[in-house]
């Protein structure tokens, strides 16, 4: 049984006129293979000279032609993994560039295959210069187009197994930030502030990726040696992972009493994104989505500071759908959107309400809603 959607994929390659897709970047070789990438890089891909490669290769005649190429010691990480659905796996030799002998035996089964003179999908943003150099070299009749905005779209729905890990993230990274919250005390630097951030998300069972504490009044969101101080609103920005699923999660909090505008900023963000998420579902244009947004944010006090984003998640952040004013896209069973809603004010500080929700066929339903309210730390 193949792990994603082999119609729909099928379906966006002929459209976009690719005969084969050429996957290179951990996530997408990941989501082909259904869950399968080297442990041993699985957290940087780093090496020698150059980096870790692997690639999957998917025709769009007959999916069940894919093949795998990775490193020659991968054999016993396949093994223990169990069977992939593609069965034809082969390897490049052990050197301290993996990118070119990768390259080098994609093109030879490619050219074995009869598709020397194929349009074939590669993922430019994430395919190495000089492992695309030796497929043009070594396929000198193919056609190379770019298959990410293609690959993105396959991602776009997610299954159930792909929820439970985001719900999973998202809830390990909420919780986190409220643990860091409500135990800072106004001696400490948001450096300090983000590095607890990381050990709670890492004690709940998932991998840091980020954490951007603001502190107003200002804009800055960066770790740095700026002390908290009482009563100045606290922002911490982070994401997480959980088996390369992401999380993306705003929180609030102060040490002692917040600033009356401050919190009247943060009831502003979350009534934004209630009544965004009362309007979503399947059917649901994204340019209304995004025009609602923005509307209930403009009509505030403070709406010359408020900003509304929304965005796909999942593997990728900023992966589709794309909520945008003039974006045609429709909202679909089985997407993931996170929603943000915040104020710039540089006398104030970043005011800001971050939470994902899976769209369903009659509205939507949040994806680690915890700990959403504004976090008072004691100030003593």
């Amino acid at each position: 049984m193949l792990p994603f959607d082999g119609e729909k994929l099928q379906r966006l390659m002929h459209e976009d006129g690719m005969d084969v897709v050429l996957l290179t970047s951990r996530h997408n070789v990941t989501y082909a293979t259904g869950g399968y990438y080297m442990p041993f890089f699985a957290r940087g891909q780093r090496f020698g000279n150059g980096q870790y490669l692997s690639a999957v290769a998917i025709p769009a005649a007959d999916l069940r032609s894919a093949f795998y190429v990775g490193r020659d010691s991968e054999r016993d990480f396949t093994d223990a993994f169990g069977p992939l659905w593609i069965t034809d796996l082969q390897w490049a030799g052990r050197r301290s560039n993996m990118t070119v002998g990768v390259a080098e035996k994609a093109a030879q089964i490619l050219r074995g295959q009869g598709r020397a003179t194929a349009t074939i999908g590669v993922e430019f943003p994430f395919l190495p210069v000089d492992a695309f150099q030796v497929l043009r070299r070594d396929l000198p009749e193919a056609t190379f187009v770019d298959a990410t905005e293609v690959l993105g779209e396959v991602r776009a729905i997610k299954r159930p197994d792909e929820l439970a890990r985001l719900r999973a993230v998202h809830r390990v990274t909420g919780e986190a930030i409220r643990s860091a919250l409500s135990r800072v005390r106004p001696d400490q630097t948001t450096r300090q502030l983000a590095a607890e951030v990381y050990r709670q998300i890492e004690a709940g069972g998932a991998a840091p990726l980020y954490a951007l504490p603001n502190v107003g009044p200002g804009l800055r969101r960066a770790p740095s040696s700026e002390r908290l101080g009482r009563g100045r609103p606290l922002q911490v920005d982070a994401g997480a992972e959980v088996e390369d699923y992401r999380s993306d999660v705003v929180r609030m909090g102060s040490v002692g009493a917040a600033p009356a505008r401050a919190l009247e900023m943060f009831a502003s963000c979350a009534d934004a994104q209630d009544r965004v998420r009362r309007t979503i579902g399947a059917g649901v244009a994204c340019r209304d989505l995004w025009r609602l947004g923005s509307e209930a944010l403009a009509a505030t006090p403070s709406g010359q500071f408020g900003r509304f984003l929304a965005h796909g998640l999942g593997m990728v952040s900023h992966e589709p759908p794309e909520v945008e004013p003039d974006s045609n896209r429709i909202l679909e069973a089985g997407m993931v959107v996170s929603i943000e809603t915040e104020y710039r004010d540089a006398d104030v500080g970043h005011v800001k309400l971050e939470d994902t929700v899976v769209v369903t066929e009659t509205g939507c339903e949040g994806l680690g809603d915890v700990e959403r309210e504004w976090c008072t730390a004691p100030d003593g």
